[in-house]
């Protein structure tokens, strides 16, 4: 579990690595409990010493956005592991009474640096952490699956089945339906919850490392190997490996994945040792699979494989004002505690604004216009004018100001437009408010010959 909650936080943040540092309360020392190290099998640092030991001292968060500038930073560890250090962040991990249980820390973000968003999430892992580590219950995972509509009532049975076996899943849905949760919530459900949770976005991955990336590597495999690498898979044992979008996965992994499925086998690249692993398959996409197999893009044998247990994730707007006025509800309530506001209630023009879009970026839109509006509004109720709807509101004969009918293709692509308008061109800002990652958003825009 505490594996997978690190994974979870390097995962959301972007970092290249995390580690948990538990508290020895014989020796006053931390210790790595969990880390992203293959380098080194275990870290210890006297409180004080480096910016965990720092954070274990002081009993608060610090967020380096050049970690080599930082008195605090304790270069030693570089140098052994010939990892370089740019961007850091640390929180401390307390129990229900407030007493230190360790710290976690996160490094190197991708997006260059950690923000305040950033460190509210590793805080938030943190208390998950002080929980499991306390023995005390972990939220369920039904919090993760809103809705009393039809659909998702139907959608629970099925990912209750589903998370009972250890059958391969595929999630199928359009962008921002939820597709990661639900991963979350069928590892979460199953038996393999103590396991961890490993996530691998297929496409932020460059086509010459994703094979190192899923299969590991040995030393010497290829320029600049310099030490033996477990992969993705091999990192998974025991729990669940997330394929997101693994229609963008390359044709020549297809094949060796396959025989993953299959045999639940493989070698490391530039391996000869057979390595057996038992690791359960979780896929997701957005894409209509069945005709990349017509275009000879997606292999076929590999669709019926990963399609043991297929569950359909319905889009916003097919789950009903009930469906939206839910999940409006819901994030409301997790936005107000983020940022401690007194916002109590949506007014009902508010609310009718929200029933009337159509939401082509679907709950993922619909998070983001809630948080956005917490933020914004100073009263007690989030009016129609806090809403940052880019499409306004629909007109007569329209479905969210759209034709009936219009291929939802267009929708998605015509709201990536108009976000992107609205960030005056800034491609990070676009696919932060559009909730995807900025290599998901490139990707889109190639289709549409917009870079």
């Amino acid at each position: 579990m505490l594996s997978s909650l690190v994974d979870r936080a390097v995962e959301q943040l972007a970092a290249e690595r995390g580690t948990f540092y538990l508290l020895d309360r014989d020796t006053g020392e931390l210790c790595s409990r969990v880390a992203h190290l293959p380098e080194l099998k275990e870290i210890r640092l006297p409180r004080g010493r480096g910016v965990a030991g720092y954070v274990a001292q002081v009993g608060h968060p610090v967020v380096l956005d050049d970690a080599r500038d930082d008195a605090h930073f304790y270069s030693g560890i570089d140098r052994i592991t010939g990892f370089t250090t740019r961007s850091m962040m640390a929180v401390p991990v307390r129990d229900a009474g407030g007493d230190l249980l360790g710290v976690l820390q996160v490094i190197n973000s991708r997006r260059g640096r950690f923000s305040g968003e950033d460190q509210r999430s590793l805080e938030q892992v943190a208390g998950e952490l002080g929980r499991a580590l306390a023995g005390q219950p972990a939220p369920s995972p039904g919090h993760l699956v809103v809705g009393s509509s039809s659909a998702m009532i139907g959608l629970h049975k099925r990912l209750g089945a589903a998370a009972a076996t250890a059958a391969t899943v595929l999630l199928r849905g359009e962008t921002g339906t939820g597709k990661t949760l639900l991963a979350r919530a069928i590892h979460a459900a199953s038996q393999r919850s103590r396991g961890p949770l490993i996530h691998v976005d297929c496409t932020c991955l460059p086509a010459g490392l994703i094979e190192s990336e899923l299969f590991g590597h040995e030393r010497g495999a290829f320029t600049g190997a310099d030490r033996q690498v477990p992969g993705k898979l091999e990192l998974a044992q025991g729990g669940t490996l997330f394929l997101d979008e693994i229609g963008d996965l390359p044709l020549p992994l297809q094949g060796k994945l396959l025989r993953f499925l299959q045999d639940r086998e493989l070698e490391r690249v530039g391996g000869r040792q057979t390595l057996r692993l038992d690791v359960r398959v979780v896929a997701a996409t957005n894409m209509d699979l069945e005709a990349q197999v017509q275009s000879g893009q997606f292999r076929r044998d590999l669709y019926y494989r990963i399609r043991v247990v297929e569950l359909e994730v319905p889009p916003l707007r097919e789950r009903g004002d009930q469906g939206v006025c839910e999940l409006a509800h819901h994030f409301l309530e997790r936005y107000v505690r983020r940022y401690q506001r007194t916002v109590a209630a949506f007014s009902s023009e508010a609310m009718a604004r929200l029933q009337r879009h159509h939401w082509p970026g679907n709950v993922r839109e619909l998070e983001h216009c809630i948080e956005c509006a917490v933020v914004l509004c100073q009263g007690q109720r989030i009016e129609a004018k806090h809403l940052a709807l880019l499409d306004g509101t629909s007109a007569p004969g329209r479905v969210g100001g759209y034709p009936p009918g219009t291929p939802m293709r267009e929708v998605e692509l015509d709201h990536i437009r108009r976000t992107l308008e609205h960030c005056g061109g800034n491609r990070s800002e676009t696919a932060t408010l559009l909730g995807i990652g900025r290599n998901t958003l490139l990707r889109k825009l190639q289709a549409t010959k917009q870079l």
